[in-house]
């Protein structure tokens, strides 16, 4: 599996916002081009950051889309670009400001020679589109290579004070994962538990379509909806449990456990590569394991339940009969041995009747599959074995089972074709209802506590009283965290 880190998915640095966005062909500003770079985008302790900062992101961008071939869509999308963008410049800058003010220290040469390399990269891509990109988004070549190298710095500190921040919240982890998302039937919902269960959904993405978990705003709001109620739903049966004395034993919930661990070994060779990933969710593996055992006490209460339900279900013997006589071939043990002739045309199969019709040996019969093997049209000739009603295909049964031992049946059709059979054995398997009493009153329980736990889980979950609140990234809570500190103040106008 690919990893992501936090750091990097949630930073959002402006040299690198082209990833994932869209673009309409329209220019994105029209108005006069220095006085509109030099309007404040948002203020950082009194010191004026000016939009020129986000029509770079956005030439950069456009560029960026342009040199890979991507085709450019308009209204809601673009508009939603434009809020990333504008969003990611904001995060970048904070969290630079944060790292000066912290005294944090980047090789700033270094980044200002990265950022001359993606300036003379992206020109030379987009070549002649180059100028017009710049004049669409009311910049020019001096601001736009400026831009370059000063956003490089300004990444640079971004990522330093990102990282410091990381790395404290890894080594005292606690508060940050007690922070309420939201509630469940007025219960919080911590970022651990959401962190451990949307690591859930991610594994799950990758297991049943083989890609990444999709974090578009319809996904993100179904995949966030799911996690809730899964959480609201296990509380609610370990309730149950609780409050009608079904008992939740250690060893089924080392069980459940295993299971649930048994698909993270699935993706994880050993704990040191876990322990890696859990890292992009603020997780140790020991910390990841209490919520897992979480789910696995929701997963046997969820067990214990059904199992109890279940038991509850008292059988009589008039469903039993009535059971059996739906079901009678279920418990049908008979078997019947016999070889087949089968082809697609139907008239070839009247005739291969015709010259089997009388064979009274599998040894004669075997004489007419000879004659035919070879003939183009012939799909198969063999002997079948011994075979009970369910293993063929209905028609074909019901024929072989009427038929009796030593004669020639058909042609019977099938979704094959045409077959011509021969019976050379048969034993008889019928069973009374009595015979199988206890396997048809299991079977009878299971259904009817089946249903009923079903009803009851369904009312369970859609009766949860669900509370999501906004459910940021790391970064995106941090930032919102140094606004505060930083006095920062941000006009969102300039985007208009």
């Amino acid at each position: 599996m690919k990893k992501t880190t936090i750091r990097k998915m949630a930073l959002g640095l402006t040299v690198t916002l082209g990833l994932g966005m869209l673009f309409s062909g329209c220019s994105l500003v029209s108005v006069n081009p220095e006085r509109d770079s030099a309007q404040t985008m948002m203020t950082i302790d009194g010191t004026d950051i000016t939009k020129s900062n986000y029509n770079n992101a956005l030439a950069y961008a456009e560029m960026y889309y342009a040199a890979n071939g991507t085709s450019l869509p308009t209204g809601s999308d673009l508009k939603t670009m434009k809020k990333q963008i504008f969003d990611g410049v904001v995060q970048t800058q904070v969290l630079a400001a944060k790292a000066k003010k912290d005294g944090l220290k980047v090789d700033e040469a270094a980044a200002k020679k990265t950022g001359k390399s993606s300036y003379d990269s992206i020109k030379k891509e987009v070549d002649k589109k180059y100028n017009s990109t710049l004049s669409n988004n009311n910049t020019n070549d001096e601001s736009f290579a400026a831009y370059m190298e000063d956003n490089a710095v300004t990444s640079a500190y971004a990522d330093k004070c990102l990282t410091a921040y990381t790395d404290s919240v890894e080594k005292n982890p606690d508060d940050y994962l007690k922070t309420s998302l939201g509630t469940v039937d007025g219960t919080d919902v911590t970022r651990g538990e959401y962190n451990y269960h949307y690591i859930g959904q991610t594994l799950t993405a990758y297991y049943t379509t083989g890609a990444a978990l999709q974090t578009d705003d319809a996904t993100m709001k179904k995949t966030n909806e799911t996690i809730f109620k899964n959480i609201g739903t296990a509380n609610g049966m370990i309730k149950y449990c609780e409050e009608n004395n079904i008992e939740i034993s250690d060893d089924a919930i080392k069980t459940a456990q295993k299971t649930l661990q048994s698909t993270v070994d699935m993706f994880f060779s050993d704990e040191s590569s876990l322990s890696d990933f859990l890292k992009n969710y603020e997780l140790t593996v020991s910390k990841y394991k209490e919520y897992q055992k979480q789910e696995a006490k929701g997963n046997a209460a969820e067990a214990a339940i059904k199992q109890k339900m279940v038991d509850d279900i008292t059988v009589t013997d008039a469903q039993i009969k009535s059971y059996y006589e739906k079901n009678k071939n279920t418990y049908d043990t008979s078997t019947v041995s016999a070889c087949h002739i089968l082809t697609k045309n139907k008239d070839l199969s009247d005739e291969i009747y015709q010259k089997a019709k009388d064979c009274k040996t599998k040894e004669e019969f075997q004489k007419v599959m000879d004659e035919y093997k070879n003939n183009s049209e012939v799909t198969e000739d063999t002997d079948l074995g011994s075979f009970n009603r369910a293993k063929m295909v209905e028609a074909f049964s019901n024929k072989a089972f009427s038929m009796d031992v030593n004669t020639v049946g058909g042609p019977v059709k099938t979704d094959y074709g045409y077959h011509v059979i021969f019976v050379y054995d048969k034993k008889d398997g019928t069973t009374t209802w009595e015979d199988n009493k206890d396997a048809i009153t299991q079977a009878i329980k299971d259904e009817k506590g089946g249903a009923a736990f079903d009803k009851y889980k369904k009312k369970l979950t859609d009766g949860l009283k669900v509370d999501i609140g906004e459910i940021k990234t790391i970064s995106e809570d941090y930032v919102d965290t140094l606004k505060s500190e930083l006095n920062v103040k941000v006009n969102e106008k300039v985007m208009d």
